[in-house]
């Protein structure tokens, strides 16, 4: 299938409009990412964090992958993926998670709905999380979501 230039730059230009007319950008950016224990609500240091575009998208894209800091925090930068596969891990303990772009506030801002999902938990049935799991995305300047 072959790109064409001015097709590319009209879809390209598009999005930008449209996704500035949102009150909540949507698409690539930065994602910071804190993790707690469920059970202290004591932030988790030194665990893993891999995203990858959910669904049809995922095919072919690069994971972002990071890991938290002795805050609990990582910070992933990720494409326009609408939905995204989280899987946290540490040690035996592996988690996915189902994070909704358009969703997420901004600068620390609280979301409408939910923007994070759990889909399996670590315990042994699979259904108990071991971690709470908050999500915002970073933008320039003050703005902060209500």
């Amino acid at each position: 299938m072959r790109h064409l230039p001015g097709l590319v730059l009209l879809s390209v230009s598009t999005s930008a409009i449209l996704g500035a007319c949102s009150s909540v950008p949507t698409g690539a950016g930065a994602y910071m990412f804190t993790v707690r224990d469920a059970a202290t609500g004591r932030p988790v240091e030194g665990v893993e964090l891999v995203a990858t575009a959910a669904g049809a998208r995922a095919r072919g894209t690069v994971p972002a992958i990071g890991m938290t800091d002795e805050d609990g925090v990582a910070v992933l930068a990720f494409g326009s993926w609408g939905a995204v596969d989280l899987v946290i891990r540490e040690g035996d303990a592996r988690e996915r998670w189902l994070v909704t772009q358009d969703h997420v506030a901004v600068n620390g801002g609280k979301a409408s709905r939910p923007p994070v999902r759990m889909m399996v938990g670590s315990g042994g049935d699979g259904g108990v999380t071991a971690f709470a799991v908050d999500v915002t995305r970073i933008e320039r300047g003050g703005r902060i979501d209500n």
